[in-house]
């Protein structure tokens, strides 16, 4: 019995997102020129060039600043990921395991990806 509760769960886990991708992701920032400041929404702060851990659920506003220059606002959205990024080809249907694997998926966000990334920014002069 317990074998079989294993089997089912090695099943169930090596088809999802969650335990191929992760529920966070690197988000990368970029500018030219390079040694912006940039904050988020989310609380996070870096010097561009910059790759920060984000989790993979959730938009958040990002603001790159730097003397002399115009500041920068955008918006970076959360979306589903695309077709063969998801990783789940592989997935093994067993009655309802499938989608055990897509709630946990949705759960943990990592059926989901940023939009841009690498955020890339041409700062203009004030």
């Amino acid at each position: 019995m317990r074998r079989c509760l294993v089997a089912v769960l090695l099943v169930v886990l090596s088809g999802c997102a969650t335990a191929k991708r992760g529920s966070t992701e690197t988000f990368e920032v970029r500018s030219s020129p390079s040694g912006a400041s940039v904050t988020s929404t989310s609380g996070w702060e870096c010097t561009t060039p910059c790759i920060v851990k984000v989790a993979r659920r959730g938009d958040f506003v990002v603001t790159v600043r730097k003397d002399g220059y115009l500041t920068r606002t955008f918006t970076i959205k959360s979306v589903p990921i695309q077709g063969n990024k998801r990783g789940l080809g592989e997935r093994v249907v067993v009655g309802e395991t499938e989608y055990i694997g897509r709630v946990t998926d949705w759960a943990s966000g990592a059926n989901r990806e940023h939009q841009p990334n690498p955020l890339e920014v041409e700062l203009e002069p004030e």
